[in-house]
């Protein structure tokens, strides 16, 4: 740690400092201590200007307890430090409500915080407020002090770029794929959000600052390089951050990215097109390679799930004996949507492919467990499309045209809208992991033979 250069071999007049180590000194008893100054940036932090340790009486006692001592004075100086950092930061953002809270927590404690926070301040606290501020005066601007000595907390004024920040951590599931696939759209987002608005507006100012005229700024700056539908997604992901900071806090405010218009979003055709007879017969040779990829294909071609789903399958969520896959939350893959949670009947050969991944694994294990990890979802998605773009190059053809192929071939056996959506997961009461919720598992296998 870097302190003034009189910080360095600290001693008392008229004591041995021969073949001692730094920071050790000899009192007039004859005890050892090792006394370390106390940087005067970190004095109001620490209370005081010298740090001591005894070390003993004899040399070889000193030998012996140094390293300790300087490891402990060490780590208790690196920590006021990380603290008046953090401090130092939070001052240069005039962040008052950050910075008071920041150093109620170095000094008094998480509890002490979140009573000032939420306003449950009793006189022991408020005198302790008082001695605090009057510790650090002079260190801290006088505003950020007065606050702290009456005991009163600013409201909330967070940034765009916080409640960005704020929202990615709320909606960490533990799911790592998907969390990172947010992470990175999020972070697309607040750059989107900064070349539009500009770094201060974005990082510095309060998010209620955030005008219509801002949104639409944004919006045209992204139509400049972007499909209508992808302006669309990233857009909703920015409404969906500040509808969340709204809910959070209790606000009585409209997200002003709500009802954004974006001229030619929407559904289109040519997005990802389905599959045809003659695609699925150049495609099934390339996947028989591997046993994984050829379970995997078809099973996504004969329920029409999303990959992640049955990529992401448990042993007990495969049903064989009622011939069924249930759909839901595993602990390394999260669904889409509350609707996506479903059971779906299993064609007899899925259930066969499947059967053999399911042999020596308990309940609770995943089928699949290459993808049960970190990015798995991500990399078994890139293997099926490494095999499909081997024998089709149309960019509009991918696995996930498996699921429009489903769609039209029910809608082309006369399969009502509501089952067609309850199979792919897209209706509402659809669960039906009871097999009594949403359409029986026998509705929905008669309209899949036909397409089986």
């Amino acid at each position: 740690m870097q302190e003034d250069d009189d910080d360095f071999g600290v001693t008392s007049e008229g004591t041995e400092i021969l073949n001692l180590p730094l920071y050790t000194e000899r009192k007039a008893d004859g005890i050892y201590r090792y006394r370390r100054r106390v940087p005067k940036a970190l004095r109001g932090r620490l209370g005081k200007g010298y740090l001591y340790r005894n070390l003993g009486r004899t040399k070889q006692e000193v030998v012996g307890k140094w390293p300790a001592a300087h490891a402990e004075i060490e780590q208790v100086l690196e920590t006021a430090l990380e603290g008046q950092s953090k401090a130092q930061e939070l001052i240069r953002k005039k962040d008052h409500r950050a910075t008071i809270l920041h150093l109620v927590t170095q000094e008094y404690g998480t509890e002490a915080a979140q009573r000032l926070e939420v306003g449950a301040v009793d006189d022991t606290l408020e005198f302790a407020l008082m001695d605090l501020a009057d510790k650090l005066d002079g260190q801290y601007p006088k505003k950020t002090l007065a606050l702290l000595h009456g005991a009163v907390l600013p409201k909330r004024s967070d940034s765009f770029a916080d409640v960005l920040d704020g929202y990615v951590e709320f909606k960490q599931t533990g799911y790592s794929a998907t969390d990172h696939r947010l992470k990175v759209r999020v972070a697309k987002c607040k750059n989107d959000l900064i070349e539009a608005l500009g770094e201060y507006k974005v990082s510095k100012q309060p998010i209620q600052n955030i005008t219509r005229q801002d949104a639409n700024a944004y919006r045209d700056n992204l139509a400049k390089r972007m499909s209508p539908n992808s302006v669309a997604r990233y857009k909703n992901t920015v409404n969906a951050a500040y509808n969340w900071y709204i809910k959070e806090n209790g606000l009585e405010a409209t997200s002003p990215f709500a009802g954004l218009l974006i001229k030619g979003a929407g559904p289109s055709k040519i997005d990802r097109l389905p599959l045809s007879d003659d695609d699925i017969n150049l495609l099934e040779p390339a996947m028989q390679d591997s046993d994984i990829a050829w379970a995997l294909y078809v099973t996504l071609r004969d329920t029409g799930a999303r990959i992640a789903e049955v990529a992401g399958l448990r042993v007990q969520d495969c049903d064989i004996e009622q011939g069924a896959l249930q759909i839901t939350p595993t602990p390394w893959r999260r669904l889409k949507n509350k609707t996506s949670e479903r059971s779906v009947p299993l064609s007899p050969e899925a259930a066969a492919l499947l059967m053999e991944f399911m042999k020596g694994k308990a309940p609770q294990e995943p089928l699949f467990e290459r993808y049960a990890k970190d990015r798995g979802m991500d990399n078994c998605s890139q293997m099926l499309m490494k095999r499909l773009r081997t024998v089709i190059t149309d960019k509009k053809l991918t696995m996930h045209s498996l699921r429009h192929r489903m769609k039209d071939k029910l809608r082309n056996t006369g399969c009502p809208e509501a089952v067609s959506m309850a199979i792919l997961g897209h209706g509402a009461n659809t669960v039906a992991a009871n097999y009594g919720s949403g359409y029986a598992l026998v509705v929905m296998r008669e309209h899949m033979e036909r397409v089986w």
